[in-house]
């Protein structure tokens, strides 16, 4: 049976709802266990729906396994990604320094960090993530 995420109504308005994720399974599963839950503080969703909802309503979703992967990648593979290649350019192809190409991959890991928040900014309002039922209180 296919293990669905619960969710919090936190705020309500005409066509949207906020829900705020409940650490699941899934979570324990993850070797990043609680990253997406910082200092004890979950994310908050932004949902659009028709459907009728209540602030503190428990509601079922389901999130895009296909977003799952997606999130995990640009989190923390791009990082790690552009910094190899930003090492391998300025050691390999300008020919600097041991020292100045690992600076350069820092400044790697420093520009991928500013894609993922422009990718978060311009992508954010368009997670699909699915409301499944809404749960008795």
């Amino acid at each position: 049976m296919e293990e669905h995420d619960i969710a919090v109504v936190k705020k309500v308005s005409s066509n949207y709802i906020w829900i705020e994720m409940e650490k699941n399974g899934s979570c324990s599963n993850c070797s990043m266990n609680g990253i997406c839950q910082q200092d004890g503080k979950s994310i908050i969703h932004k949902i659009r729906t028709d459907r009728s909802f209540e602030v503190d309503d428990t509601v079922q979703v389901e999130v895009s396994p296909k977003l799952r992967i997606f999130s995990s990648f640009i989190i923390f593979l791009f990082p790690i990604i552009t910094m190899v290649i930003f090492y391998l350019i300025a050691k390999y192809l300008i020919s600097l320094s041991e020292d100045f190409s690992i600076i350069s991959s820092l400044f790697g890991v420093l520009l991928s960090g500013f894609i993922v928040y422009l990718i978060d900014k311009k992508y954010s309002d368009k997670i699909s993530i699915k409301i499944l039922s809404k749960l008795k209180r």
